[in-house]
Formats: C-alpha cells, sequence, structure tokens
C-alpha cells in the first residue's frame, strides 16, 4: 500500500513511543496480573495506522489513541472488575472508557457489536528508574473474558480482513457473539440456576463425593490436605467403588477403626490417600484384595508397593494396582 510520506513520518514517530510504552507497561502489567490470567499487546502496524487516519476514525492524528495497546483476558465477568482495578491502581484513573458504564448501554438489545471494555490511560512513571519520557501518553488497554477473546481471534480475520463485504457473515459472526453472551451470563448466574427446581438437585455419586469431602475435612487439618480436597474426593470415591465400600457411614468407621489403631490420630507421615489406602488393606483386605487382583474388572487404584506387600501381593499378581517405577 502506498502512504503518504508525511504519514510515514506520523507514524515513526508514534512508533517510537507505542515501542518504549509496551517495554514498560507489558513488565508492569505482567509483573501484577494473576497466573490465570492471559495477556497481550501490540504496537499499530503502519498500514493500519495509515487507514485509521485516513478513514476519519481519528480525532488527533498527531496521537492516536491505540498505537499502543494491550488486552487483558479474564475468566469470567466477575473479574472485568478486577483488572480494571489494576490497571487504575498502575496509572490511575482512565483518560475516558468505552463503553463508559457497563450498568447502562446504548446499544439496542438486538445489538451483538464489539463492545469490551476499553480503557484509555495516561502512562505514568511507577517512581523507580530514571523518568521515561512517556508521562501523559495515551494507550488502550481492553479487557474481555476468555470467551469474549475468543469470538474475537476467531472472527476477526474472518469479518474485518476479507476482501468484501458479506452481510451474511458478518450475521453469523454476530450470532455467535449473542450465543457467547448468553453463556457469558449462564456461567456469572450459575449460583442462582444452580438453586432452580428446574434441575435435579443432585445424584448419589455427588452426594457420596460431597460426604467424602466433609469426612476429609472433619478428620485432616486444612493444611494436611491438597488445596483441591475435591479431586482427593473423586479419588477416594473411585477407589471405594471399586472395593464396593461405597456408602458414607462405611467410610467414616473406616477412618474411625483405622485413627484408633494408630493412637487415635492419623499417621502424618502418610497423605490422607495413603492412610485410607493402608485402612482398607487392614480392615477391608479380602475386597481389596478382590479387585487388585481380578483381570476382568474395570478400573484400577494407585497403591503403594508396601501396601502390596503387607497383604502378601506383588505387581505381578496386582494388575489392578498402578505403583510407582513401572515406566
Amino acid at each position: 500500500m502506498k502512504i503518504d510520506e508525511q504519514l510515514r513520518t506520523t507514524y515513526k514517530r508514534q512508533r517510537a513511543l507505542a515501542d518504549k510504552l509496551k517495554n514498560e507497561v507489558d513488565k508492569e502489567i505482567l509483573a501484577r496480573k494473576p497466573s490465570s490470567w492471559h495477556y497481550e499487546s501490540r504496537s499499530k502496524e503502519e498500514e493500519s495506522f495509515a487507514l485509521k487516519i485516513e478513514a476519519g476514525r481519528v480525532k488527533n492524528p498527531d496521537a492516536i489513541e491505540d498505537a499502543f495497546a494491550c488486552v487483558i483476558v479474564v475468566p469470567n465477568y466477575s473479574e472485568v472488575k478486577d483488572a480494571e482495578r489494576l490497571v487504575i491502581d498502575l496509572y490511575g484513573p482512565p483518560a475516558y472508557k468505552r463503553p463508559e458504564s457497563h450498568e447502562i448501554t446504548k446499544k439496542a438489545p438486538s445489538d451483538f457489536r464489539f463492545d469490551d471494555l476499553r480503557l484509555y490511560m495516561k502512562y505514568v512513571d511507577q517512581g523507580y528508574g530514571p523518568p521515561t519520557g512517556l508521562a501523559g501518553v495515551i494507550f488502550e488497554v481492553q479487557v474481555r473474558t476468555f470467551l469474549q477473546h475468543a469470538w474475537t481471534i476467531a472472527t476477526h480475520d474472518v469479518v474485518y480482513k476479507a476482501e468484501n463485504v458479506s452481510w451474511r457473515r458478518e450475521r453469523v459472526a454476530h450470532q455467535a457473539k449473542a450465543a457467547l453472551e448468553q453463556a457469558e451470563v449462564t456461567i456469572e448466574s450459575m449460583a442462582a440456576l444452580e438453586l432452580s427446581a428446574a434441575l435435579p438437585e443432585t445424584s448419589d455419586q455427588f452426594t457420596l463425593i460431597n460426604e467424602i469431602i466433609s469426612t476429609l475435612k472433619s478428620n485432616w487439618e486444612r493444611d494436611q490436605l491438597p488445596r483441591d480436597v475435591r479431586r482427593l474426593a473423586e479419588g477416594v470415591y473411585a477407589l471405594l467403588r471399586n472395593i464396593r465400600l461405597s456408602d458414607a457411614d462405611s467410610f467414616r468407621e473406616l477412618l474411625d477403626v483405622g485413627q484408633a489403631k494408630y493412637g487415635g490420630r492419623h499417621n502424618l507421615n502418610w497423605s490422607p490417600y495413603r492412610s485410607i489406602l493402608q485402612y482398607l488393606a487392614e480392615q477391608q483386605p479380602d475386597k481389596l484384595t478382590q479387585f487388585l487382583t481380578n483381570k476382568r474388572s474395570n478400573g484400577s487404584a494407585f497403591v503403594y508397593d508396601s501396601v502390596l506387600a503387607e497383604m502378601g501381593l506383588n505387581r505381578a499378581k496386582a494388575p489392578r494396582a498402578t505403583v510407582l517405577g513401572t515406566a
């Protein structure tokens, strides 16, 4: 594309500032954002810069607002405000933002145009190191959810960079946007929807897993359990199901008897799973042996070698056992 020399000169000056902003802002946001958020940024390319100005979409061609722009992607709508707060903590209130309010919109209910939160920030030196020379330079920060980000990536080139315009193509893209917005609303409202009488309240499996979680928490201190107690409980549930010991009372009795045998407390040198496995080997050896040695049964269970040895088994005799050192 032929670009007028005057535009090229303006672009080079703004690109130099954009690249400096990118270096500073990338470091500052990446150092503050949670690991579960995604971040990416870019300095505007020359052709995009020229097209935007020639299309009359810029009020001040000598200082376009998105010469440097970045995007923060958060898991769901509930964290959009957190991302906005992070940016404001770094650079102060935005010079302006679009849309101006999350609560009030100018769009019709049938309108599903691009409407991610865009903050236009004035750069502020963070107070360490020499002055950057960027103070007051405006840049754009977009905040999106992962579903919004996925839609943008999937449709941007197809819709906005195609060689011709297509009503049908844009219609389909915005139908997808509407579907994703409905998914966002559903996710955001999950706690309320959980109470809906239109859905079954629970299942036998979920009831037992919740009882296992409760029993684990009552038997071990919080720091003795994994952060993801649900995953441990699901593993315990699978183990109990495999040996046909699938009721909460039997599980509680297993722990009570085991605890009593070891002086009224669980062995803290063992993980909770290791303790449960040990108690099963001691209190339900026939059921555990029957499962571990049954070549025709489905499923498997991780078993420590020492527990196998106590049961008079080895790896060859226990095909349902997953053990360390078999790779």
